[in-house]
């Protein structure tokens, strides 16, 4: 299960399990945001490569127009995944 909801406050909570058979759905919703985003990923239980992979599209395609990408709210594992990518080098995670 994956579900992706979109705040007025320019906040985006991702719920549930990211992976392959949800980035078509993941990526249009996240390319129809613009920043400063905020991504709460309280409620994200696991995310594959080619989750990261979306996240990293919306982060270039913000990033490109100088606007900011932040996670927040990491779950350990969720967290894990982000460090071993070399990832938390690159994007704000709090």
């Amino acid at each position: 299960m994956f579900d992706i909801k979109v705040e007025g406050d320019g906040s985006v909570k991702l719920i549930g399990r990211l992976d392959a058979s949800q980035t078509d759905r993941a990526r249009e919703v996240l390319k129809e945001v613009e920043g400063p985003v905020t991504l709460d990923l309280s409620d994200l239980e696991y995310i594959s490569s080619a989750g990261i992979g979306v996240i990293m599209e919306t982060y270039k395609r913000l990033h490109g127009k100088g606007l900011s990408l932040r996670l927040v709210r990491l779950k350990p594992a969720v967290r894990a995944v982000f460090g071993f990518a070399g990832l938390e080098r690159v994007l704000a995670i709090e």
